[in-house]
């Protein structure tokens, strides 16, 4: 415990922010988020800190420094679920993110030295830049598929005049889009409500970098986002049921566009 040079066996809100280096704004939002309270009250009905309070506190910061959320530090502290648990998971966490940073970093150097050549990204390259281990698999199959296409030539024409910074550009919109999809299921949002469609036509519009996808198109896309194990995992790994939502979402606009659901053609 944090020694502090008082004499009474409380402290007050100003001392404990200090103590701790962190601020009074700081431990008020944390009492109403439930983390802690003060054991007691001046006559002036100021907070008053036991050390067990601010015991308490470390524990919390402790934990905020594993970047743990505040909503799992009450689980552990208020609700007195195991601590191991949420630290295995706080680890899993931790180290995904270390392997997304050191891709990032690779990624990063694989540009540095395209743009000092003035070399075009070959298939591989593209993929470490945005981050998606089946984008050569995709490329090949979505070939095989629509080869023949006029939107494969497009998406071809424009790929080919693409440099390392627009696909890095077009990969951080996916990747903006994809993370308000997952904060929209995640805060209750209906998937056939005005904000979803909203997020629905964004992420068609990014999809339009490619080619033009109508909201035919990008319902015949959706399917795929359930149908493919692939897509699904990654969906549902930014939120849980995230690829259904997804899915829905994208039916739900489509149908009251005009799209015959049962019979969609790709136009």
């Amino acid at each position: 415990m944090v020694r502090m040079d008082h004499d009474e066996s409380f402290y007050t809100v100003g001392e404990v922010a200090r103590s701790l280096k962190i601020t009074v704004r700081m431990l008020h939002h944390w009492e109403a988020q439930g983390l802690i309270e003060p054991s007691e009250r001046s006559w002036s009905n100021y907070r008053l800190y036991t050390p067990e309070d601010v015991e308490r506190i470390q524990q919390i910061l402790i934990y905020r420094g594993t970047g743990m959320k505040l909503s799992e530090i009450k689980e552990l502290l208020v609700d007195g679920s195991s601590p191991l648990e949420h630290l295995h998971r706080q680890r899993k966490s931790l180290m995904e993110q270390q392997a997304r940073l050191l891709g990032m970093v690779r990624a990063i150097d694989t540009l540095l030295e395209k743009e000092m050549k003035k070399e075009k990204l070959e298939l591989a390259e593209i993929a470490e830049i945005i981050g998606d281990a089946h984008f050569v698999e995709y490329q090949a199959e979505a070939e095989e598929r629509y080869g023949d296409s006029d939107d494969w030539g497009i998406y071809q024409e424009r790929a080919r005049k693409w440099d390392a910074a627009q696909w890095e550009s077009t990969s951080k919109q996916m990747e903006a889009i994809d993370g308000q999809l997952a904060q929209a299921l995640r805060a209750g949002v209906a998937s056939h409500s005005t904000e979803a469609t909203e997020l629905v036509e964004k992420h068609r519009e990014v999809l339009n970098a490619f080619f033009p996808v109508s909201r035919a198109k990008h319902y015949l896309i959706s399917r795929g986002y359930v149908g493919d194990e692939r897509f699904k995992k990654y969906y549902d790994s930014q939120e849980e049921g995230l690829a259904q939502w997804l899915a829905d979402a994208i039916a739900h606009v489509a149908q009251t566009r005009g799209v015959d659901l049962e019979n969609p053609e790709w136009a």
